[in-house]
């Protein structure tokens, strides 16, 4: 993988000789990392994204956020970290190459919860700046301590902690960007989303999986982001799909529809919404493949994308919406996680109490 970027750094124009005598395109304030050329950012980093700034933002190998000026990132290719499949649908799709950006302001708070000294007040208050942003802060942040009484948004971050804030800002600035669509509702498909991120915790515990609590909240917020991206790009194609998720005759799961009007795939789509906003990469894997099912065997170990996926076509049971369950998957997956129907069930009313 360092040789491909070399190569693109050397088919673009830049040197990767010595550094010897030349001046640093950036410095990392935290672990005082140099960059000298593109073959420097593309070592060792991760999770590019392009603000509504048109700031090139990512994460050093030290895992603190940085920042390039706009017009110096010339070489930034955002497919070079896609699938074949995203890449080929990213350039084939125009509207998808003018996604809404993550607002700058989500990336400066970021930058905040990297620094050691700041406490929770801080953050609020830095958050307050943009009512929409604090508001949607407020709610995806409530969602994770749900459980407990929450009277501020300082008390908010101070239950939760600086670090799993870091992400929880990210998801709630796609709470902010705005649709065209008229059919399909934001606020119902965050809703949604904050569901199975939180009984993708409560089950991640059940099955031991290896994810701490925030991960695993995060990772079920985000499998179905794809959808956030097709409303973005195709508002009237996301509209047609949940005029036919919610038909009164009992409705249709999300992925029928798509192969019905040979659309485009939700977790191809989603693919190009986390690499394009900079979402935690462990996230993609799951995104991609949370609708498919890694082995039939009890043998093999289950992969995290599963657990999301079982999630995923649970929470249809939770909130009564048995039309929308993708039968085969779920049958699949009850085989996967030996699970009998009785006993889906009856994790079905225990995540419906608890979560």
């Amino acid at each position: 993988m360092i040789q491909f970027f070399r190569h693109f750094a050397e088919q673009k124009g830049y040197e990767g000789e010595d550094r010897l005598g030349k001046i640093p395109l950036k410095i990392c304030n935290t672990c005082g990392r140099t960059y000298v050329n593109p073959d420097d950012f593309y070592r060792n980093t991760s999770r590019w994204r392009v603000c509504d700034s048109g700031h090139l933002w990512f994460n050093c190998t030290c895992n603190s956020t940085c920042m390039i000026l706009q017009g110096a990132h010339d070489w930034f290719d955002p497919t070079l970290q896609m699938s074949s499949e995203a890449k080929t649908l990213f350039h084939d799709i125009p509207s998808l190459r003018s996604l809404p950006r993550i607002p700058s302001q989500v990336m400066t708070l970021q930058s905040m919860c990297d620094d050691p000294n700041v406490d929770a007040a801080q953050l609020a208050q830095a958050v307050k700046m943009d009512p929409l942003l604090a508001t949607q802060v407020f709610n995806t942040v409530h969602q994770q301590v749900k459980t407990q009484k929450v009277e501020s948004l300082a008390h908010a971050i101070s239950l939760l902690g600086i670090g799993p804030i870091k992400d929880l800002v990210l998801i709630a600035g796609l709470g902010t960007l705005q649709l065209k669509t008229k059919v399909f509702r934001a606020e119902a498909f965050w809703e949604h989303s904050f569901l199975v991120g939180r009984c993708t915790e409560f089950l991640a515990k059940h099955f031991r999986q290896p994810l701490t609590p925030d991960q695993a909240y995060i990772a079920g917020c985000v499998c179905n982001v794809g959808k956030i991206v097709l409303a973005a790009c195709m508002p009237e194609l996301a509209d047609q799909y949940v005029k036919e998720v919610e038909a009164a005759e009992g409705g249709c799961p999300w992925t029928e529809a798509e192969e019905r009007h040979k659309g485009y795939q939700h977790t191809v789509l989603g693919e190009i919404g986390a690499v394009v906003w900079g979402l935690p990469a462990p996230v993609n894997n799951i995104i991609a493949y949370h609708h498919r099912i890694a082995s039939r065997s009890p043998l093999e170990p289950l992969r995290t994308y599963e657990l999301v996926g079982l999630v995923n076509q649970l929470s249809h049971k939770i909130l009564k919406q048995l039309g929308r369950v993708d039968q085969k998957l779920y049958q699949d997956l009850l085989q996967r996680f030996s699970l009998t129907e009785g006993q889906a069930e009856a994790l079905v009313e225990q995540m419906a109490s608890k979560v």
